[in-house]
Order: C-alpha cells, then structure tokens, then sequence
C-alpha cells in the first residue's frame, strides 16, 4: 500500500472512530416524546419491522407530515434488528453520521486537492454541537439518512464531470432520488451541482488559466445534464408541498403573516451563522418570534448582503468563496420560511448540510492564510485545534441533553421560559414518569402562553381529570373544544367530566355528539351507556353498549357494562354470558381489580336467578 492510501485509511478511520466515540453516550438514551412515538416505538408498521407490507405501506404513507420511505425503511430495519431497544436504533444514526464524516472528508480532498484542510472540515462538521440534535433524535434519521445519499451523489458528480460517462451519471441520479425518498430538504442538490461546475470543475466560466492548462474546456452539456436532477427536485417540491398541505402542516398567512415571515428569514440565516461561531442557547425547538424587530431583520439583511457581495467580488481570485457562499444560503431556502412549516423559527437540524458550505470557506480561507503567512501557521494549528477542542466539550454537553425527555425540554425551557411548544412538551415527559403535578404545572404555563391553542387546552384538562379537579378540568376542555369544535376525543372527555359533575344530561349530549363525529369510536358508546344506565335507561343503555363491545369485542370494560345493563332490564341470562365473557377476557388480560368486581357482579346475577 502506497504510503498516500494508508495516511487516507488512517485518517479515515480517525475520523469514523473519533466521531463514534464522541456520540457513544447516546447508545443508553431512550425515545423521547417528541416525534419519536410517530416514527417508531407507537408506528404499528414500523414495529413489524422490514417486511414486503411494510414496504408498500410505507410507498404511501405519511408520517409527522412527510412522505420518506427509505426513511421508514430504515426504522423498520431497526425494529427488525433491535425491536424497541432506543440504544440499537440510536446506533444506527450514529453510524450514518460517523459516516457522513468520512464522505464530506473525501468530497472536500477531491475538490480542494488539500488532505488536512480537508480533515479539519470533516472534523468541523462530525464534532459541532449544532448537529448534536440530527444525530441524538431519532426521529432525524432523515437528516443523516439522507446527507448520507447527498453526499454520495456529489461524490459520483464530481466522478462523472471529471470523466463523463454513463455509469456514473446514472449512479449520481439514483443517489439523489434515494436521497429524495429520506428526506425532501434534497431539492436544492442541483444548485450545488452547478456550483462544483463553478468551482472546482471550472465546467462554466473557466479561467484563463484553467482553459491554458488543456484539462478544462467550456462544456456545453452543463445544463442538460442537470435536467433531469431537476425534474427530480420538482417532483418532490411538488409532493412534499401537498403531503405538508393536506397534514396541516403550512402555516397559513393568519398563522404567520407575510411580514412576520420576511423579517424572520435574514434573522434565521445569521442565527444560523452565529451559533456556527458561537453555539450557545441550544435547543430543540425555537419558537417563532412573536415579533421581529425591523431593525433586527435589516441589520442581518445588510450582513447578508455584505457578505454575498464579497463572495461575488471575489470570486475571480477566490473561487471557493462564492461556492460554499451560495451553497450556505441555498440549501437553506426549502427551510428558512419562504413557505412556513411548523411554528419553528428555525432548527438546528436544517443548519447540517448548509454549514459544510461555511467550513469549506473556514478551511480554504485558512488554506490559503498558511501558504501566504508562513509566520501565522502556529497560530492557525492552535486556533483550529482550540476550536475543535470546544467543540468537542459542547458537543458532549448538547448530547447530555437529550438523555430523556425531561432533560431536552427542560433545557428548552431554559433558553426560552416563554416556549409553549417546551411547556407542553415537558408537561407530558413528567406524565410519561407518572409525575403529574410538575406535568399539570407545565401544562398551565403553555396555556398561560398560548391559551387559543386547543391542544394545550385539553392536556391541562385531562390532568385535571387525573387530579380530580372536574370544576378545573371543565372549563379548559371547554375552551378547547372553541379552538376544536369537531374532535370526538375532546367531546367525549368533556362528557365524563360533566357526568362526574353531577350533569348527567349535558353529558349525554356531549358523548352524542362525540358519536355523531365519529361512528366508529367505541369510548362514547360505553360512556353513553353508563350515563344512561345510571339514569334509568337500562333499554337505551343497553342498545349503546351493544355498539361499544360491537366496535370492541374484547373489550372488558364494555362487557362488563353491558352485563350490568341488561341485568337493569330483568334479562339475567345475557348478563350471566355477557358477564362470563367478560371475566374470562378480564383474566387473560391480567386486570385482576377488575375480574373481581365481575366476579361479584356474577354472584349477584346467579343469587336473583336462583329465586
């Protein structure tokens, strides 16, 4: 072996070691509650794991508002492999990220021609906190999934532009449609195909001395060959715009007028810029500002501008410099605002291809100060090394937060006390540890916060519920159901409150309209049913009931009430069956209170029917 190829292997591996065992820690953390469940450990198709069904299922199937299949895939690979061990599946985006490394490590030597510059932004990239959140959250498979296939299809690009041939174009356009099917953000990868033409391919606007050397001349196939990269890009947009569009997922101009929108864009990119230099205050959801001062947005607008200028007058001498300039700012626009998804402000997670466009600057810049200040080079090793160094203590210390759900929304929390998402969020992480008197405190202050938000309405009334404040829980599911007229769940939950009220009326009309929404919900048939008994309608109690087991059969519960209720009507022999049936299934379940309390209602039944 060449002693080139073994510096490479070395310093790949280094790279793919080092990185894993940055992230190792996160290989004892759990799922947390914030999209997780969607994806894997409450998806039932994902839990079967990776099976033909479940490939076709996953061809149509939308999930958290996105279509990602390879993405799903992926989880379902997981499933099969490590079923709901969260360590396994964590591992799995730990080995994509590590990977991810070692690919922007080779894309960067093949355009810079330069192995250590190279190493540094490769190490940049593996080891800042700002990526701490793509890697550490499961659900953002798609992110280091899908960097994955970004990568590999620049790298088969820069192959295929190098020495055009079939196989290579057709492997780079392969890629980027797998890319494509794990996350959308993709779109933008035929802008930055033009740019590696720009610079370091010179295929378009060659210079002088690039077209003397006889390796570069003017190719006139540079925009045919992306054509169908962009039939790709525009078929996603398309798809991923009406997934978004029918989940609910685009914020219309009433949610987050037009303003608000423009102001916050230059905001979000020098956001992102700052905490490339400076990451502090990270979190794993910023809300949108509730306002943007003008002169906030204009001073980043000028910033933004300065710095395109720059980039653009320099661009002759410097010809990386608009390259990762423009590869910042544009793989950034499916996700900066222009159309809103979400409530975001902006994420960490869309800053982990756009800033590889930063540290290609930082490492050419850096490139180009070592071969013209031979006297600076000390300094520049110590200052790359203490940067790395920081980043490498801030990055184990942004992991530590996402240990559990407590941790991630509590340190939310502390970056912004004002965050109704947080609030909501760690309301029910302290739920899921049973600890409901910090969940209900938490789910006042997102009410606090947001009190038109009928979601955070009805988690602070079902917890009331659980506390046995009905006075309290009545009046926010109430004001839910303002915000959320026709949700069945929240109607037939303000019906047991007003049942256990004493309001048994208004309940029955709560759990009718509850069924009038949704025919096929079984919990108002068995509530109804149980007012109803109560009140003295054993017939119509029983005719409910009947609904509820026919919607669950097996549902002991259900059978249990309605053993009560035709016993209400004098007909001991369905109660007796209907009882037995729900005993046995009472038994198999392991509710053992509850097969006591049929177990005497039997007795009872047995006790009239010998008379």
């Amino acid at each position: 072996m060449k002693l080139e190829q073994k510096r490479n292997w070395i310093a790949g591996m280094a790279l793919f070691v080092m990185t894993m065992a940055l992230y190792w820690p996160a290989t004892a953390f759990p799922f947390v509650n914030y999209d997780d469940q969607l994806y894997v450990y409450q998806n039932p198709e994902v839990l079967n794991g990776l099976s033909w069904s479940g490939i076709k299922w996953s061809l149509t199937a939308i999930v958290a508002a996105n279509w990602h299949p390879l993405t799903l895939w992926s989880h379902m690979a997981d499933c099969s492999i490590y079923h709901l061990f969260a360590g396994g599946h964590h591992l799995t985006s730990l080995l994509l990220h590590s990977a991810n490394v070692v690919l922007l490590w080779l894309l960067f030597m093949s355009m810079t021609g330069r192995f250590w510059p190279a190493v540094l932004a490769a190490a940049l990239f593996g080891w800042h906190p700002l990526n701490v959140e793509s890697v550490a959250w499961i659900a953002e498979r798609k992110n280091v999934l899908s960097t994955f296939f970004f990568l590999l299809t620049l790298l088969a690009y820069l192959r295929y532009a190098r020495n055009p041939r079939p196989a290579p174009y057709l492997l780079a356009l392969i890629l980027f449609a797998l890319g494509l099917a794990a996350k959308p953000m993709l779109v933008t990868l035929p802008f930055v195909l033009f740019l590696l033409d720009y610079w370091p391919l010179q295929r378009i606007f060659p210079s002088p001395a690039a077209l003397n050397d006889g390796n570069t001349r003017r190719d006139h196939l540079v925009l045919w060959d992306k054509i169908p990269f962009f039939i790709l890009g525009a078929a996603a947009c398309i798809v991923t715009y009406i997934v978004h569009n029918k989940a609910g997922d685009v914020v219309s101009l009433a949610g987050v007028p037009a303003t608000s929108r423009l102001l916050n864009i230059p905001l979000a990119y020098m956001t992102y810029l700052e905490k490339a230099v400076w990451p502090s205050g990270l979190c794993v959801f910023y809300g949108f500002p509730q306002s943007t001062p003008v002169v906030s947005a204009a001073s980043c607008l000028i910033l933004l501008l300065a710095g395109t200028f720059a980039a653009w007058h320099w661009r002759s001498k410097y010809r990386w410099l608009p390259v990762g300039w423009f590869w910042f700012l544009g793989t950034l626009v499916p996700v900066v605002g222009f159309v809103q998804i979400g409530l975001q402000a902006w994420a960490d997670r869309h800053a982990y291809v756009p800033l590889m466009g930063i540290f290609l600057i930082v490492i050419c810049a850096l490139n180009e100060l070592w071969a013209v200040k031979p006297f600076a080079r000390t300094y520049l090793i110590l200052a790359a090394g203490a940067f790395l160094c920081g980043c490498l203590v801030l990055t184990r210390q942004q992991l530590n937060d996402w240990r559990n759900s407590v941790a991630l929304f509590s340190q939310a929390i502390a970056v912004d006390p004002n965050n109704p998402v947080a609030q909501d969020l760690l309301g029910a992480a302290y739920n899921g540890d049973g600890r409901l008197t910090e969940a209900i405190e938490h789910f006042a202050d997102a009410v606090r916060i947001q009190p038109q938000n009928g979601e955070y309405q009805y988690n602070l009334g079902r917890d009331l519920i659980n506390a046995g404040d009905f006075a309290g829980a009545e009046d926010h599911l109430a004001a839910a159901l303002k915000q959320i007229p026709d949700d069945p769940v929240l109607h037939n939950t303000l019906g047991v409150v007003l049942m256990q009220s004493g309001k048994p009326l208004e309940a029955e009309k709560e759990f009718s309209r509850a069924i009038a929404l949704q025919p096929d919900y079984s919990k108002p048939y068995l509530n109804l049913g149980k007012t109803l008994l109560k009140e003295g309608e054993a017939p119509a109690a029983v005719t409910n009931l009947i609904l509820a087991v026919r919607l669950e059969p097996d549902w002991p519960e259900a059978l249990e009430s309605l053993a009560s209720a035709y016993a209400a009507t004098g007909n001991l022999s369905n109660a007796l069956s209907t009882a037995n049936l729900a005993l046995e299934i009472a038994k198999t379940n392991h509710q053992d209170s509850l097969a006591d309390q049929i177990t005497g209602e039997l007795n009872a039944y047995r006790s009239k029917t010998s008379r």
